[in-house]
């Protein structure tokens, strides 16, 4: 049943999910084993939910999964689920700054490769503004776009999956602030003594 509801979705949106099946389980799991301990985790483009189903197994009792989903259909399957960690937003991963950056991790099963330039740079913006972020693709072209956002970027292959998935694994290191210095003490001890004298 649920496959025919994704297919029908795909029918009509081929452009939006990228793939004509949904994930595998064990893609499911390999994704969802990459929160690492996250208590809150955003979900970027759910489906009808494999990859979340498994996130929620993983996630503390105190954790929160927010998906931001924008298939109405795939919407109504995900609140199915009934779990009072998830959350899910009927809406455009365009609109999901304010939850990414209050996230501990994103999961993204956006299609990032069929999308325009545009789009696809203003989604990975947003996405580096996690600490950690796991991407799903099917090519490998996305990753030196990729490494102008994320510090550090490692590919991990899985290939018991239809088609033979790619997890773009990626952390960004946080900068440490320069602290600006008032100019007023930036004299050096002998200008000042001489200036006093």
């Amino acid at each position: 049943m649920k496959y025919r509801v994704f297919l029908s979705q795909f029918a009509r949106h081929p452009l939006e999910l990228g793939t004509f099946t949904q994930s595998s389980r064990v893609l499911a799991r390999r994704m969802a084993r990459e929160i690492d301990g996250a208590h809150r985790v955003v979900e970027l483009g759910a489906g009808l939910g494999p990859v979340t189903r498994e996130i929620l197994r993983r996630l503390p009792d105190n954790g929160q999964l927010i998906c931001i989903e924008r298939n109405g259909a795939f919407c109504r399957a995900l609140r199915q689920l009934d779990d009072p960690r998830l959350q899910v937003i009927h809406d455009d991963a365009l609109q999901s700054e304010p939850y990414v950056a209050g996230a501990n991790c994103v999961i993204s099963g956006l299609p990032l490769t069929l999308f325009d330039e545009d789009k696809r740079r203003r989604l990975l913006d947003i996405m580096s503004k996690a600490p950690k972020c796991v991407q799903l693709q099917y090519t490998p072209r996305i990753a030196l776009e990729m490494r102008t956002y994320f510090s550090n970027v490692k590919l991990k292959i899985v290939p018991w999956n239809i088609p033979p998935a790619l997890l773009y694994v990626a952390t960004q290191a946080q900068p440490t602030p320069i602290r600006q210095v008032p100019r007023r003490t930036c004299r050096s001890p002998l200008l000042l003594s001489r200036k006093n004298g």
